[in-house]
């Protein structure tokens, strides 16, 4: 197949190169090619024939053993667990996990507003669940600081006592017998069961991909959002205050308002030991860590140390009693009694609850996501569902909130050799023996050290920032994605905040899809390869013909955008081309009478043959400020470039249709080019192609341009 051109559009030849493409075949329509090539439409399956397929199971033992894997991943991977390659790397990890879990449990559980020891239970108790259902084998769970403050508002909204070790689980009654609240841990374990319902719900719908709705930039202003929140629920313990806690839109303003009018009465020691131990904490993670890293994979346990050396110096210098410094308080020994979260809360957390499940989910699978590419082994996201779900619904039933992945444990014993979650029960060992023996050792430990350690920890999410500039700089829409986020989580709270990003992305989607890119197209002399005329100075108009490219799906949404860039593209709208063969009619009327008797002029038996010639008319167009000088050929052709077109709808269907039939009465023939099986088969289930003739529906533009210029 080859175009030979004519010398008016062979202008500029690129150069040669040494490697070249030589195709010969016959120019094709889409029929054409469907006839010559034996196409047959695949038949679908009809409703019933689905369900019965689905009712349908395979009874073999083969079938039987890999179901049971599929939800207990566990027997997947442990029977070819290998002892000698893999449990020096588990030991080291788990033992490095353990020892985070002990700082980060006591300092996180703060931000759910609760008492430390149920940090240490989130380290424990949903964490054996996991290890037995979930899919990713380096994930560390446990307390993440941005489900901790999400569930810490809960907590503060509803709360009505402070937990105490002794009444720790138990709901308070009046001296009558009625309720007349519940306590933190009440509050905080009744959100993590709805989470682990919201999840298990989730998996069972096979809703894993929902993450896919939460963009990078999303969550990214979402978490630098949040780690504000962080921050400034840790100012009490930082500066030693005691101000207000806030509920609601605004609530971080009111808060550094209070501050700032507070500061004056702020303690003096507090403010002392928090700024030695950030010092300390930055000194390391900026200059010993990075060397460190170098060596060993091994990292210093900068905030075990951290917390013990706090630990020694209040029992010592009494800081309680001496400087009115807040601590941890007492720790109790033992595990907690199984006790059912209280059900009358369900309606009021329900709402939250989804909102972290959607938020622990989203970092959870990411996360997975990455480490299960970098080992080579796969993920399950409808199975992390069900794991998340019933870690989260056991662990409820221990004091636990809502738990989820840590990064930065989560690289920790990815980097220092872990393997599998064996890593994880290692760690669920010592974190025992920590919670039958050791915990009340950490009773005297200030608050403002496990804030200061807060605070450090949040250098990673504030370092996101620069995820705005880069973005800002590559596409500012995306990067408006990121902003409203933040703002929305800032200034008005988290879950609001999210909403607003999801809105704003929908839009941002919404309107991507709705204008998608467009080109009027020229032709690369000699080649079958046709590009922006825009863009590439080589292009070459074909004599007649225009080309049209529309780099998107066609729907209901977007037809009134495609119309209006159509006739901007080409000036070949269907009226203007009417508007333009009246004026053409009435000059050649008067040319027709003038010359009636010059046998030179083009007629037929007296009668003009717009074929064999073209008139050139000034158009004044109706309804417009435009004046443009038209050739009107006789039989002008426009192709339309669809190949993008994955997707056409019924109402894009009927567009295209009415598209062909108003260009055809206006004298132009309109052809069609690159359509997809689907948008073609499309257009024959919604009758289009009664109206649109298959001999003008081609294989690809060059096929259209050979079959109709000559």
């Amino acid at each position: 197949m080859q175009l030979q051109p004519s010398p008016s559009w062979t202008n500029r030849i690129p150069p040669v190169d040494r490697h070249r493409v030589s195709v010969i075949r016959p120019a094709l329509t889409i029929q054409q090619r469907k006839e010559n090539y034996n196409y047959s439409q695949p038949q679908e399956p009809a409703v019933l024939e689905k369900l019965k397929s689905a009712a349908q199971c395979e009874c073999s033992v083969g079938s039987f053993v890999s179901s049971i894997q599929s939800r207990l991943p566990i027997l997947d991977w442990l029977p070819t667990y290998s002892p000698t390659s893999s449990l020096l790397g588990d030991i080291i990890a788990g033992v490095t996990v353990a020892i985070m879990h002990i700082p980060q449990g006591i300092a996180y559980a703060l931000l759910a507003s609760l008492p430390p020891i149920c940090g240490m239970y989130m380290a424990f108790f949903p964490v054996l669940i996991y290890v037995l259902f979930g899919t990713s084998r380096h994930c560390s769970m446990g307390t993440f600081p941005i489900v901790c403050i999400m569930t810490g508002k809960v907590v503060n909204e509803l709360a009505t006592f402070e937990d105490a070790p002794s009444t720790a689980n138990m709901k308070i009654f009046s001296s009558d017998g009625s309720s007349n609240g519940y306590t933190a841990i009440q509050v905080a374990t009744t959100v993590a069961f709805m989470s682990g319902v919201w999840e298990f719900i989730l998996g069972l719908l096979q809703l894993g991909s929902l993450s896919v709705f939460l963009s990078d930039m999303l969550i990214s202003g979402f978490t630098t959002g949040a780690a504000v929140h962080v921050v400034t629920s840790q100012v009490n313990y930082l500066f030693g205050l005691n101000i207000k806690r806030y509920n609601g839109p605004l609530k971080i303003i009111y808060t550094y308002r209070d501050l700032f009018s507070n500061l004056i009465e702020a303690n003096t020691v507090t403010m002392i030991t928090s700024l030695i131990t950030i010092i300390v904490l930055v000194f390391n993670n900026e200059m010993i860590k990075p060397r460190l890293r170098k060596k060993t994979a091994f990292p210093i346990p900068i905030e075990l140390i951290t917390v013990v050396l706090g630990t020694v110096a209040s029992n010592f210098g009494d800081f309680n009693k001496n400087y009115e410094m807040r601590v941890v308080g007492e720790i109790p020994t033992g595990l907690p009694k199984p006790e059912a979260p209280p059900m009358e809360l369900v309606p009021s957390v329900m709402v939250d609850s989804f909102v972290i499940t959607i938020v622990g989910y989203t970092v959870s699978y990411s996360m997975s996501k990455i480490f299960a590419k970098k080992h080579n082994y796969a993920v399950d996201a409808t199975q992390e569902l069900y794991a998340l779900g019933m870690s989260n619904i056991f662990g409820s039933f221990f004091s636990c909130a809502p738990m989820a992945p840590s990064m930065s444990r989560s690289l920790i014993q990815e980097s220092v050799g872990g393997v599998t979650q064996i890593a994880s029960l290692i760690s669920c060992v010592l974190m025992l023996f920590v919670l039958l023996f050791i915990g009340p050792v950490f009773g005297a430990l200030p608050n403002c050290v496990l804030s200061a350690i807060i605070l450090v920890a949040l250098k990673g999410m504030f370092l996101q920032f620069h995820d705005l500039v880069t973005q800002w700089k590559l596409s500012k829409i995306d990067a408006t994605i990121w902003i409203c986020t933040f703002l929305g989580v800032v200034i008005v709270d988290i879950d609001y905040g999210l909403v607003i990003g999801i809105i704003v992305s929908l839009f941002v989607l919404l309107a991507r899809n709705q204008k998608p890119v467009t080109a009027r197209l020229g032709h690369i002399p000699n080649t079958d390869i046709y590009l922006d005329k825009e863009k590439y100075s080589t292009v070459v108009e074909v004599p007649g013909v225009t080309i049209f490219q529309f780099s998107g799906s066609v729907h209901f949404a977007n037809i009134e955008y495609f119309r209006t860039r159509l006739f901007e593209a080409t000036l070949l709208g269907p009226a203007v081309i009417n508007y333009a063969n009246e004026a053409y009619d009435e000059n050649e009327e008067k040319e027709l009478q003038s010359n009636i008797k010059d046998k030179s002029h083009p007629m037929n038996n007296g009668v003009l043959d717009k074929k064999s010639s073209k008139s050139k008319c000034n158009l004044d167009l109706p309804n417009s400020s435009l004046s443009v000088n038209i050739t009107i050929p006789g039989e002008p052709v426009l192709i339309l470039d669809l190949g993008g077109m994955n997707f056409v709808d019924t109402p894009g269907a009927k567009f295209l249709a009415q598209l062909y039939k108003d260009y055809n009465e206006a004298g132009i023939t309109l052809a069609f080019a690159q359509l997809s099986e689907n948008a073609y088969h499309t257009l024959e289930k919604c009758g289009s192609l009664k109206t649109i003739h298959d001999h003008h529906i081609f294989h690809s533009v060059h096929d259209a341009v050979v079959k109709l210029t000559n």
